[in-house]
C-alpha cells in the first residue's frame, strides 16, 4: 500500500510540474511530465487529452491529433476529445477532417455549439455555402449576441448570391460593433 501511495504522489507531482511548465509556455516539458506520469500508472485518457492540448498549444499539429485520437480510443463515448481534435484540424485548415470530427461530436451531442460553430467553418471553407448558411443560421438564432455567427451567415449569404440578406446582417453587426472587421469587409465585398 505504501508503494501505491508513492506512485500516486509521484504522478500528482508530475502533473503539478506539467501545469507549471505549461504556464511558462514550456509545452514540450509539460508534455514530458505528463508522459512520465502516465508511465508511473497515470490515467491513460487524461494523459492523452492533456498531451493533445499541450501539443496544440505548442503548434505540433500531428502530435495533438494523435493525443486526441488516443483519448477517443480510451473513452469512445466522450465528446471532450472529439472537440479537442477539432482544434489542430482547424489550425491546419484540414477542412474535410474537421467536418468529420464535428459530425462525430454531433453524433454524441447533436446541439453542441462548439461542434456546430466549427462545422459551419468547415462547410464554408469547403465551399458548401448552403450548409454553412444553414448551420450559421441555427447558431445565430440560438445565440443572437454572438456576432461571429451573424457575420459567418452574412458571408455564406454573399457566396450564395443573397447580397441583400448579407447586407442586412453586416449592418446589424455594425450597429452594435462599429469596428467589426468582418462585417466591414462583408459590406465592401458586396
Amino acid at each position: 500500500m505504501l508503494h501505491a501511495q508513492s506512485a500516486v504522489d509521484r504522478g500528482a507531482a508530475l502533473y503539478r510540474e506539467s501545469y507549471a511548465l505549461e504556464a511558462k509556455g514550456d509545452y514540450v516539458g509539460a508534455m514530458q511530465r505528463v508522459r512520465d506520469a502516465q508511465r508511473a500508472g497515470g490515467n491513460v485518457y487524461f494523459a492523452a487529452v492533456r498531451i493533445g492540448w499541450l501539443a496544440y498549444l505548442g503548434g505540433k499539429t500531428e502530435e495533438s491529433i494523435v493525443g486526441y485520437t488516443d483519448a477517443i480510443k480510451a473513452e469512445p463515448k466522450a465528446i471532450e476529445p472529439r472537440l479537442g481534435l477539432t482544434l489542430p484540424l482547424l489550425a491546419a485548415a484540414r477542412w474535410r477532417e474537421l467536418q468529420r470530427a464535428c459530425m462525430d461530436a454531433l453524433a454524441i451531442e447533436n446541439e453542441n455549439v462548439t461542434a456546430l460553430s466549427r462545422l459551419a467553418i468547415a462547410h464554408y471553407s469547403l465551399g458548401s455555402f448552403g450548409d454553412a448558411a444553414t448551420t450559421y443560421r441555427k447558431l445565430a438564432d440560438q445565440y443572437p449576441s454572438t456576432l461571429d455567427y451573424k457575420t459567418g451567415l452574412g458571408w455564406a449569404y454573399l457566396k450564395l448570391g443573397r447580397a441583400g440578406e448579407a447586407r442586412a446582417l453586416f449592418e446589424a453587426v455594425l450597429a452594435v460593433s462599429p469596428d467589426n472587421a468582418s462585417a466591414k469587409q462583408g459590406l465592401a465585398a458586396r
